[in-house]
């Protein structure tokens, strides 16, 4: 996840759907595929100007959230974007320790957990 810095530039709309999408459905426990409310969402988030490192941060977040429930307790699967918002808002109007979200994703909650899931799966 990288910061925005004064020098650097934005990210086209199509770039930036492009890179919400890839690491919406790299998460774990998220479909294999979006769908296009997922790019609706994605493009009214651009439209909104969220910058990126804000939604990657939320993804980990709310998937680290998630994954750490009572694997007794029943939860739905993530089926769109739209599970984030709450969690978006949420790093917007409060962001965590940059460290806590490092920790996080050293823990394996970032997008490249995901592939190594499946395959441990099969």
């Amino acid at each position: 996840m990288g910061n925005a810095t004064a020098g650097s530039t934005q990210p086209t709309r199509q770039e930036y759907v492009r890179t919400l999408l890839s690491s919406y459905i790299a998460m774990p426990e998220t479909p294999p595929r979006w769908h296009s409310r997922d790019r609706q969402i994605a493009l009214e988030l651009f439209r909104r100007q969220i910058p990126i490192d804000v939604i990657e941060t939320a993804f980990v977040l709310g998937s680290a959230r998630r994954l750490a429930r009572d694997p007794n307790r029943s939860v739905p699967p993530i089926r769109c974007v739209a599970y984030f918002l709450p969690v978006i808002e949420e790093v917007m109007a409060n962001p965590p320790p940059r460290g806590y979200i490092r920790y996080l994703e050293l823990m394996r909650i970032g997008p490249a957990q995901k592939t190594s899931l499946k395959s441990n799966r099969r």
